[in-house]
């Protein structure tokens, strides 16, 4: 879990995970070098899975991410940013299809949209034609249908650790699509499990770094899609669509940030 300025929401963001079912796993808890209440709010909860750790300087996200995964010490790993949640069944089942399909490199949940008092605002996104295991093509082609991140943020996928080192980690030439870029990678390490059950939330806010930068992402997305085209079989038909749908999805959720204040 890397915190930066993360008081706010963190309490509710740890509180998620403490709630899971499944109990074996540990917390790392990481500020990335600027001190609030974070330290306090993590202390008084006072359970031994969590491990709170500190960076000395700011770094930057790409780099703190990467150092959040390598303080971890499980075969698999979830990165959950600090104003986000998971819901308690979460780590049960995304741990028990990873322990049966060993052939995956990482498993992906839909998940809600919140605001910030925790309210719904859309349930059940993401994942959509790729519910079940995907193979990397599969999933490129979807990538490029739709425009967007099919798959999901940090939040609702769990991945192998050795799948993550093996692809170099969260990419500083994607800061702003660290998150698919890095599942685009672990594809060619594995294949996706797509769980039917929203399992967590991300929340929308003012604040937080997709509500900042969207004419950025819009650009960054181009290229990772190119990307994608330029490594995988793709038709044109797809690529079409997936020009459009970008457009749509982008109207979609400015819609979403309104209704939800943010």
């Amino acid at each position: 879990m890397p915190a930066y300025r993360a008081e706010r929401f963190i309490r509710s963001t740890v509180e998620s995970v403490l709630a899971q079912t499944f109990g074996d796993f540990e917390l790392v808890v990481l500020e990335n070098g600027v001190t609030d209440d974070t330290a306090a709010i993590i202390g008084g909860l006072a359970d031994p899975r969590i491990r709170l750790e500190r960076n000395e300087t700011v770094l930057p996200m790409t780099k703190n991410w990467n150092r959040a995964v390598e303080l971890s010490r499980s075969p698999l790993v979830k990165l959950l940013c600090a104003d986000d949640v998971i819901y308690p069944r979460c780590l049960e089942t995304q741990v028990a299809a990873m322990r049966v399909r060993r052939s995956a490199a990482l498993v992906a949940c839909r998940r809600d949209l919140i605001d910030v008092d925790g309210a719904t605002v859309s349930a059940a996104g993401c994942l959509r034609g790729l519910l079940g295991r995907h193979t990397r093509e599969q999933v490129a082609r979807a990538i490029v249908r739709h425009g967007g991140n099919p798959i999901g943020e940090p939040g609702s996928v769990l991945f192998r650790r050795e799948a993550f080192d093996a692809a170099g980690g969260f990419s500083a030439d994607q800061p702003l699509l660290m998150d698919l870029d890095m599942w685009v990678r672990l594809l060619d390490h594995g294949d996706l499990i797509g769980q039917v059950d929203s399992l967590a939330a991300f929340r929308l806010h003012d604040t937080s770094t997709t509500s900042r930068v969207a004419i950025e992402q819009k650009a960054a997305q181009a290229t990772l899609i190119r990307d994608v085209v330029a490594r995988n079989p793709v038709p044109i038909a797809d690529r079409v669509i997936g020009v459009a749908a970008g457009h749509l999805g982008r109207l979609w959720w400015n819609h979403l940030q309104a209704k939800a204040g943010t």
